[in-house]
């Protein structure tokens, strides 16, 4: 699990490496400037052309300054830009600021349109919290009209390290060279596609700098994904590898439940059942022969074969979702209700279960259980009483705050995914793509974490691991066919490829 964390806690991890451990804050700018650096190095021979940095009074400046010394002396074409009032630099700021003057680094005084290849930004680091305004925003509108290949020191200037929110204008990197921790605001939209690529540098920060505190975010890499997959052995049988109930389906729906449930196998589960409206016996028993189904007349006078199906099932099962495509006609509320009941279970609520939820919001705070909620922003709307637009300015908090409400893990589903975990913590994933924005995509991600559910996972560590997967699988078929026409069923078929 990769750290990540506000600018509060990066501030403190900051202050606590130079304080308590005694690692000099000159070393840490050393440090940060090499990480640019060597990235600079990476990219660009000495012979690309000009190179500008363009510094503040902060320590983000700092780095900035001796990011331009280093440059210089290793032969390239680097200037700086010092747009700010020199009585505000922090000490640590100033002192870079005239070594770069012994080493007669050239200063640049106005900008001039293309004339760099490289543009860095070290004008405001991770405690900005105003607008970007006059001078200094049209310096950066400047930047970003620039061809040069830009890249941001930290963070990049004009976006909330918090929340990934412009402060007025913004710096559009293509790369964002960011230390020791990824920060919040480089992964939540807008803020990220403000980040471009973002790499991670170690410059002598690192978790000892919690002095013993958690960070409350993190996302996942491949190698952290790699290492929540659930273990395979080499005895064993079907019944290994846990058995889901996938409740889903109604007239004219069959495909939710296909979708589901065939994600369901895919993440390994050994057994999977379908309990569905009698009308999509035929279809799922061609589309997916593995699968076991259970069938009932939603529109029988007495429920109570339905119910019974319902009670068997249920006991067989180890982990359960249900609501894709099951309406919300009353025989689709009896199930919801029900299902509640058995508190014991580990049970995904999805789709119309999330709807019907929403209309009787006291039957999901009254049934305590092992339970994750998987909501669109339009479904969380319903299950909060907010609006979409609130809810997309307030993701973290959102999640966060209807997990603690409910007891539940709140996966909540938009361009970047944020959970709200059981801990208090929350995860933000970064796979994924604007192709997945798909009918069924929602149906597959609910079907592949109930999966993992029935495998032995925890509700944090399925619903991370699923959702991490899922972005991946639609970023494969992306690489194949696009953005443009991307199916559920391109997701689906990925998803077997990202494990392996």
């Amino acid at each position: 699990m990769e750290c990540l964390v506000n600018a509060r806690e990066m501030k403190e991890c900051d202050k606590n490496t130079i304080e308590y451990y005694g690692i000099p804050s000159a070393v840490l700018m050393e440090r940060a400037a090499l990480a640019i650096f060597h990235e600079i190095q990476s990219r660009f021979d000495p012979d690309c052309g000009k190179i500008l940095i363009v510094c503040g009074a902060g320590n983000n400046g700092g780095d900035g300054f001796a990011t331009a010394r280093i440059l210089h002396l290793a032969g390239y074409e680097a200037e700086y830009m010092f747009p700010v009032e020199e009585t505000k630099m922090t000490p640590e700021t100033k002192a870079q600021y005239q070594i770069i003057k012994k080493y007669i680094v050239p200063e640049c005084r106005n900008f001039v349109q293309n004339r760099y290849a490289v543009i860095v930004d070290a004008l405001f680091g991770i405690g900005l919290s105003r607008k970007v305004e006059g001078e200094l925003g049209t310096l950066l509108d400047h930047l970003n009209r620039s061809q040069a290949f830009k890249i941001a020191a930290d963070i990049a200037s004009g976006i909330s390290a918090d929340t990934g929110q412009l402060l007025g204008t913004a710096f559009r990197a293509d790369l964002t060279v960011t230390f020791a921790f990824a920060k919040v605001g480089q992964l939540l939209y807008p803020g990220a596609a403000f980040t471009g690529e973002l790499v991670v540098a170690d410059i002598g920060i690192d978790k000892y700098g919690f002095l013993g505190n958690e960070s409350s975010g993190c996302y996942l890499k491949n190698d952290s994904a790699k290492q929540l997959l659930p273990v395979r052995k080499a005895y064993s049988n079907k019944g290994t590898y846990g058995k889901t109930l996938v409740i889903a389906g109604s007239l004219d729906m069959a495909g939710a439940a296909y979708f589901a449930a065939k994600a369901a196998y895919y993440s390994g589960c050994g057994l999977v059942r379908i309990l569905t409206a009698k009308e999509n016996r035929d279809i799922l028993l061609t589309r997916l022969g593995e699968a076991v189904l259970k069938t009932y007349d939603a529109q029988a006078e007495h429920l109570t074969g339905m119910m019974d199906l319902l009670d068997e099932s249920m006991n067989w099962a180890d982990a359960v979702l249900i609501g894709p495509g099951i309406g919300i006609s009353p025989a689709a509320k009896m199930l919801v209700a029900k299902v509640l009941q058995y508190t014991e279970k580990k049970i995904v609520f999805d789709a119309d279960a999330l709807n019907i939820l929403a209309r009787n919001m006291v039957l999901l705070k009254e049934n305590s259980g092992c339970r994750v909620v998987t909501p669109h922003l339009g479904e969380m709307g319903r299950l909060t009483g907010r609006s979409v637009g609130e809810i997309q300015a307030d993701l973290i908090g959102t999640a966060k705050n209807f997990a603690k409400e409910y007891q539940t893990v709140c996966v909540l589903k938009d361009a970047r995914t944020v959970i709200g975990l059981s801990d208090g913590r929350f995860f933000v994933n970064t796979t994924g793509n604007c192709g997945m924005a798909t009918g069924g995509s929602g149906d597959v991600l609910a079907g592949f974490l109930t999966g993992f559910l029935a495998q032995g996972l925890s509700l944090d560590d399925a619903a991370m691991l699923a959702v991490y997967l899922h972005g991946a699988a639609g970023d494969l078929a992306a690489q194949e066919i696009g953005v443009r026409g991307m199916l559920a069923s391109d997701i689906l078929e990925k998803l077997p490829e990202v494990i392996r």
